[in-house]
């Protein structure tokens, strides 16, 4: 609310004692006025916090329930998952336990194979056995004949001998000895014969040996198949009942996360009211704060609350000073009226807080600090007072606050703040008043929840009659 142009006039000036009585009473009137603006400004910034808590209770609060539900839709998921698992191991245990009983029957048939290739190899060594003494036999039956044909020469010799009277003996002696030779040849062929089935055998010997040999290593890997498939089945099954465990404890999890929904409902709705309320009352407070700071102009107007007026009229100086530089700068051509009052801004890249360049921002580098730095040493409450333009950009601070970014954004938004656009309430009031000055009170945050109740007087600055900004001067309350 802007002060009022001027007091009311009185009809006469009132005597001395009457004027210092009214002074007093309008300096308790604007203390009581400031001290009120305190208390509201610092009720607000209670608000304010009471609000954020609210704000971040609810979010979590929001992030707790769609927690639940997407709980409960997971158990859901879990529970229809472990179902078709549970199926599949199913399956895979009635397959296994048909493999299971495969491989059994396999190992059984190897075994029968292993035993009739065992009968086999030893019917073929007793037949070898047989065939060995058949061929002694054959050999002694040779051996027979060869003695026998050397009987029936000798005696066909001694036939010769005797003449006429041994030709009958002469006549048998040959057929025994053609008798010899038709065993002798019958012999042989019998050796021959044997002898090739004894190469038969053998080799048959050593194809069975082969196959009892692969047959063992084949029972082996059955005899391991079969003990790998029922682990396989006995894990299976384990897994299965570990399976229907899961998918009972899912169901009870959704039970309990559904049951729990009703109450983060209602806690949800009763957190969401408190919030409008705590919002309702902040933006009542601030109507205070400006009704406070209304009455605080209205006291400081009427001529009360002298101990600050030494502040306000060096505000209201030194926007004069820094207007009748920039009016100055224009009449030279240092710079254009267009460029002067421009809100085009460039952002500073890399920087955070994020920082801006206006086409003024070099000639106020040059024009204010001479006027803004000596303030600091008026009064040791003082803590900056800077020029901004009418959107709240400040684009050359105090030296102090003037420090180039390093990495750190909250060390940067602490000491490098200027070249930033500041469009907090008590920064935009500041901005676009054009009363004589403006007194405000306002928290400023010191970080860890520290907070220091400010005041902040400022001026409007003009050039050539058009408002570009204001002059800010802050200090503790």
């Amino acid at each position: 609310m802007p002060p009022p142009s001027s007091a009311v006039p009185l009809a006469s000036p009132p005597p001395p004692p009457l004027r210092q009585s009214m002074d007093r009473i309008l300096d308790e009137m604007a203390s009581v006025s400031m001290q009120l603006g305190h208390d509201i400004v610092d009720v607000a910034g209670f608000l304010e916090g009471v609000e954020s808590a609210a704000r971040q209770q609810l979010a979590r609060l929001t992030e707790a329930r769609g927690g639940a539900r997407g709980v409960s839709a997971a158990s859901a998921t879990m529970i229809a998952a472990t179902d078709r698992l549970s199926s599949v191991i199913g399956g895979l245990i009635g397959a296994l336990a048909t493999s299971t009983g495969q491989v059994g029957l396999a190992l059984s048939s190897s075994q029968q194979v292993m035993g009739w290739v065992g009968g086999v190899g030893g019917q073929l060594g007793r037949i070898d056995q047989a065939m060995r003494a058949a061929s002694q036999s054959n050999a002694r039956v040779l051996e027979i004949a060869r003695e026998v044909s050397l009987l029936a020469i000798n005696a066909k010799i001694e036939a010769a001998r005797a003449g006429p009277a041994g030709r009958g003996f002469a006549v048998v002696a040959d057929a025994v000895n053609a008798l010899a030779a038709q065993a002798t040849d019958a012999a042989r062929l019998i050796s021959d014969t044997v002898g090739a089935l004894a190469g038969e055998i053998g080799i048959l010997q050593a194809e069975a040996q082969g196959v009892a040999v692969q047959a063992q290593a084949g029972m082996a890997e059955l005899a391991a198949s079969e003990t790998a498939l029922r682990l396989i089945g006995a894990q299976a099954a384990q897994a299965d009942g570990e399976l229907s465990t899961l998918s009972d404890e899912a169901a009870r999890l959704r039970g309990v996360m559904q049951g729990f929904a009703p109450t983060f409902r209602a806690l949800h709705d009763e957190v969401t009211a408190q919030a409008g309320l705590v919002n309702e009352a902040r933006d009542r407070v601030a109507a205070l704060v400006h009704l406070g700071e209304g009455m605080v102009q209205h006291m400081f107007a009427l001529g009360g609350a002298t101990a600050d007026r030494p502040l306000i009229d060096a505000a209201m100086d030194r926007a004069r000073q820094i207007g009748q530089a920039l009016e100055a700068a224009l009449a030279k051509g240092e710079i254009s009226g267009a460029d002067l009052f421009s809100t085009a801004y460039e952002p500073v890249p890399g920087t955070a807080p994020q920082q801006v360049l206006a086409p003024f921002t070099a000639l106020t580098d040059r024009l204010p600090p001479p006027v803004q730095e000596p303030v600091l040493a008026l009064d040791p409450r003082v803590v900056f007072c800077a020029a901004v333009n009418r959107t709240g950009y400040l684009p050359t601070h105090n030296r102090k606050f003037s420090a180039p970014q390093g990495p750190d954004p909250v060390w940067n938004a602490a000491h490098c703040r200027n070249r930033r656009i500041f469009a907090d309430r008590v920064g935009q009031a500041a901005a676009r008043s054009t009363a004589p000055f403006l007194m405000q009170i306002y928290r400023r945050d010191m970080g860890g929840d520290n907070f220091v109740m400010m005041k902040d007087v400022s001026a409007p600055i003009l050039v050539q009659g058009q408002h570009w900004g204001a002059l800010r001067l802050a200090y503790r309350f």
